[in-house]
């Protein structure tokens, strides 16, 4: 059995790392886990582009930084501050 979107905002990885495992901790308890394949973070804010620790499961598995992600149809995109696809249309539509 596997969870549905989960979004964790947190102000450190360090801090996304403990609220991460608390997570899969009570979702073992529930018989669910998650599926690190297609789990992965993003990092939003001014030191957005730092190299950031590996986040990894209880069992080992890394989690992937990556430049994008797409949450219940919304793309949001690694950057000083929050910004999405769809902010990014507008701006332009209304430019024009």
């Amino acid at each position: 059995m596997y969870a549905g979107d989960i979004l964790l905002i947190v102000p450190s990885v360090s801090e996304l790392q403990r609220l991460f495992h608390a997570r899969e901790f009570e979702l073992s308890c529930l018989d669910m886990c998650i599926n690190t394949k297609k789990s992965c973070c993003i990092r939003i804010g001014p030191r957005c582009d730092v190299k950031c620790a590996i986040i990894s499961t209880m069992k080992g598995h890394n989690l992937s930084w990556v430049s994008e992600i797409r949450y219940l149809g919304t793309h949001i995109i690694k950057s000083r501050q929050i910004v999405t696809i769809q902010m990014l249309c507008y701006q332009c539509k209304t430019l024009i």
